[in-house]
């Protein structure tokens, strides 16, 4: 995964700058793949929490487990 296949929003999700980002990835200091995987894995929790909050809004709850699969 080349620098520029990279979300341009990516370094903000490490606290670096696009320019320090980039150098790391060119020094092989981050590995694309990982980083990739820690970026969808960070996108699925966002995703889940917002769609529980809404659900919490929905029914007028106050709190759910998110993990339970019962409904």
């Amino acid at each position: 995964m080349k620098t520029e296949n990279i979300n341009q929003y990516t370094h903000l999700y490490l606290g670096l700058t696009r320019h320090e980002l980039s150098r790391r990835l060119e020094l092989g200091q981050i590995d694309p793949a990982i980083l990739k995987a820690q970026l969808d894995q960070n996108a699925y929790e966002v995703k889940l929490d917002a769609l529980c909050e809404q659900w919490l809004q929905q029914k007028s709850l106050e709190q759910v487990d998110k993990y339970s699969t019962t409904e």
